[in-house]
């Protein structure tokens, strides 16, 4: 296939025919120089191998680092757990201890409130004792000397006296009944220096009634505060008739000095005990 071309010397500028592979040669020559030329840059392969390995060697590092301080928090949780365990433990041997002492010492002090109560028992029991038999023993002696001083002829003035005495006596009776003893006591005390005040002028004894036997107005239910001896008469060298024991019950009826004549209330059988062993 051809195509016209112009001709220079005609009229008209005739064409020439010219074949297309010539017309492709001059298009691709235009085409090429109006395009810019951009520079083609080589990628080297060796330092992207190199850029890989160090980037793998980085981050193995960085998991063999991060391995390492998984592992030592692990030791540390690990440690904590068993001292944590080992508290427990030692929490619970302490609360176990600190039971048994507020047992024990709970247990002391029930012990020392038993002992308190039975020594304040004791210690009322012997005032209750030594009050009851020192009234009662005041009052016979009382009543001895009055009576001893009844005997005797008196005047007016010694009847008065001796009218008051027995009225002491009287209260301190009653008071001794009531359980008033210390009352009592004072009553009887009252009577008798009223009564060993009246001179009777013939020598007569009323200075030491209680060397004598007297006996109780009214008779006392006693106890035994221990295991005693009841013995024949009234001393340490008296013969014992047979041992009493520990709360057994006796009927005081008279006395001598420190010595209790007592009645059993079982066999009516009497004998002497000592003052301290009554209550």
């Amino acid at each position: 296939m051809t195509q016209k071309t112009f001709s220079p010397g005609s009229k008209g500028m005739q064409f020439k025919y010219i074949t297309r592979p010539v017309v492709g040669l001059l298009a691709l020559l235009f085409f090429s120089s109006c395009t810019t030329k951009k520079p083609v840059k080589v990628v080297d392969n060796s330092q992207v191998c190199q850029s890989k390995k160090i980037e793998k060697k980085i981050e193995k590092k960085n998991t063999v680092v991060d391995d390492s301080k998984i592992r030592q928090l692990e030791q540390k949780i690990a440690e904590l757990s068993r001292k944590l365990a080992e508290q427990k433990l030692l929490s619970k041997k302490l609360q176990q201890t600190l039971l048994i002492k507020h047992k024990e010492t709970d247990a002391c002090r029930q012990a020392n409130e038993k002992l308190i109560k039975e020594l304040s028992q004791s210690k009322a029991k012997l005032a209750t004792r030594g009050s009851k038999l020192e009234a009662a023993t005041l009052i016979a002696e009382a009543t001895a000397v009055i009576s001893t001083v009844e005997q005797k002829p008196l005047n007016e003035p010694q009847k008065i006296v001796r009218e008051r005495a027995l009225e002491n006596l009287k209260e301190s009776k009653h008071e001794l009944a009531e359980g008033n003893y210390e009352s009592a006591s004072y009553l009887s005390r009252e009577a008798m220096v009223k009564a060993k005040g009246i001179d009777i002028g013939d020598g007569s004894s009323t200075a030491h009634p209680a060397e004598k036997e007297i006996f109780f107005s009214t008779p006392l239910q006693m106890k035994l505060f221990t295991t005693g001896n009841l013995r024949k008469g009234p001393s340490i060298n008296a013969g014992v008739k047979k041992i009493l024991q520990e709360g057994r019950c006796v009927i005081a009826v008279g006395h001598k000095q420190n010595w209790v004549k007592v009645k059993l209330a079982d066999t009516d059988e009497t004998g002497w005990i000592h003052l301290s062993l009554l209550y």
